[in-house]
């Protein structure tokens, strides 16, 4: 049986293991997948993974070379946070002549894990990623390939790796002591799914410890959401401002699921902040014109992009320092939906 340690897998074993032409493989490993059957995917897939196969193995000759491309791996495009933190990015590559490829995983570990494989393919000097935190393995792997990595935004516990993130436990206990101190006696705070996407952990523990400090004897409220999944939020919603205990207020976790949350509200004819004080993180420009404006968190996003990538061009210049945490300061913007 092959040593996967010492011996290098060839193109030709991918195509062989997946029942497929040498022609497919490399059309998928270069992101040619369109004209691909869905079934011939899905076994490429498998078969660079069972076989541990690295892309940039090959064309020896190109490893000598520098492609100026950075991979710019996001967990949802949609987000304004990514779309915000991209144009830094941008900026910086500009500056010195890099080129962006951006891929989407949807919050998807599988779907990251087939993006990394594809940016390796593209021989990438460096990678910025608001990871999933399930596919470590790989990212170490890049870094043995050189590949210099920044997550942003996201950390991953015992992973050794630059990365850019906010102030989010302060932040966040900020605005939800704000949100008591203005009189509501319901904070219930609305989230995407919490496990192992630690801006989401660090938001979550801090508000809980505020809210078992201001509610005595309540319990935290905290509402996990899909923001894909409309009636199961609409549901979530309804069910907080149902509750009868005095003056209500909610926290959103992120731009775009505030934009479902205000959505909800309007369908259910309910008033901001007659009915319901609500805040939220992502000061995007909208957020000024719904009904009285909304409070938000403004995270910098923009300036965490340019510092990932900034971090990223030290690195290929050649700093060998040990990996580096830069934290930003978010900002507090008052506005009257409290």
């Amino acid at each position: 049986m092959r040593d996967k340690q010492t011996a290098k897998v060839t193109i030709n074993e991918v195509a062989a293991h997946a029942g497929v032409s040498k022609s497919t493989v490399s059309r998928y490993i270069n992101g040619k997948i369109d004209a691909i059957s869905p079934k011939k995917v899905k076994s490429i897939k498998k078969a660079i993974e069972e076989l541990n196969y690295r892309p940039s193995q090959m064309a020896q000759g190109l490893k000598v070379k520098k492609s100026k491309v950075i991979g710019f791996l996001v967990a949802d495009i949609t987000n304004p946070f990514s779309v915000a933190t991209l144009r830094g990015v941008e900026e910086v590559c500009d500056q010195y002549g890099y080129s962006i490829m951006v891929c989407n995983t949807d919050n998807s570990p599988e779907k990251e894990r087939e993006m990394l494989h594809k940016l390796n393919a593209h021989y990438i000097e460096g990678l910025i990623i608001n990871t999933t935190g399930r596919n470590n393995d790989v990212l170490m792997d890049l870094i043995s390939q050189d590949v210099s990595i920044v997550l942003v935004d996201r950390k991953v516990p015992g992973l050794k790796i630059d990365a850019v993130t906010t102030n989010n436990r302060e932040v966040t206990s900020q605005i939800v002591n704000l949100m008591y101190d203005k009189g509501y006696a319901q904070v219930g705070l609305f989230t995407e799914p919490i496990k192992g996407i630690s801006p989401r952990e660090e938001r979550v523990s801090a508000y809980t410890e505020i809210a078992l400090k201001r509610n005595a004897g309540g319990n935290p409220l905290v509402y996990e959401a899909d923001v894909k999944d409309k009636e199961s939020l609409l549901h979530s919603v309804k069910s907080f401002l149902e509750m009868k205990e005095g003056k209500k207020a909610i926290l959103g976790n992120n731009g775009l699921l505030m934009l479902k949350i205000i959505s909800c509200l309007y369908e259910l004819g309910i008033s901001i902040p007659e009915d319901v004080g609500i805040a939220g993180f992502d000061d995007t420009e909208w957020y000024k014109l719904i009904g009285p404006g909304i409070t938000t968190i403004a995270q910098p996003s923009h300036e965490m992009g340019r510092a990932a990538m900034e971090r990223i061009i030290k690195r290929i210049e050649g700093d060998e320092s040990a990996p580096q945490t830069i934290q930003l300061e978010a900002e507090l913007v008052l506005r009257q939906s409290l």
